[in-house]
């Protein structure tokens, strides 16, 4: 099964949820649609569930889209707290962690339920930083 995503819009929260056989080329794909799902709706709380993927991507693919990540949200000047639950072997928190270290608030959850605290301890994120009065 081809790997797709279902984007749900649910108050300030965007709900990706990633389905099928990950390979690379769709992931990075599906990455720019959900970029584009959040610019679009203005959001920048976003939960990627990958619970329902299967397979592994090499390590480089991996390395990639979480450079992509980065690439995607910080070109565009969206600051966004961004939470994905999955599990091992199609997750490893290794895309996560370059994502991270390129300025990208993100963590890896195993279950919703994780994810949505976290996502829920911060308050909302502004789209710029104020400009302060003189």
């Amino acid at each position: 099964m081809e790997m797709s995503i279902d984007i749900e819009l649910g108050g300030a929260l965007l709900l990706v949820t990633a389905n099928g056989a990950a390979d690379a080329h769709s992931a990075s794909r599906l990455l720019r649609q959900m970029c584009d799902a959040a610019e679009d709706k203005g959001v920048n709380k976003i939960l990627v569930d990958c619970l329902a993927l299967t397979g592994k991507l090499a390590a480089f693919e991996r390395y990639r889209l979480g450079a992509e990540t980065a690439e995607c949200f910080t070109g565009r000047l969206m600051n966004v707290r961004l939470a994905y639950v999955g599990k091992p072997p199609t997750t490893d928190g290794f895309g996560v962690r370059v994502a991270r270290n390129r300025g990208v608030i993100t963590r890896l959850f195993s279950t919703r339920r994780e994810a949505l605290k976290w996502l829920d301890e911060c308050p909302d994120i502004p789209a710029e930083d104020p400009i302060p009065d003189d």
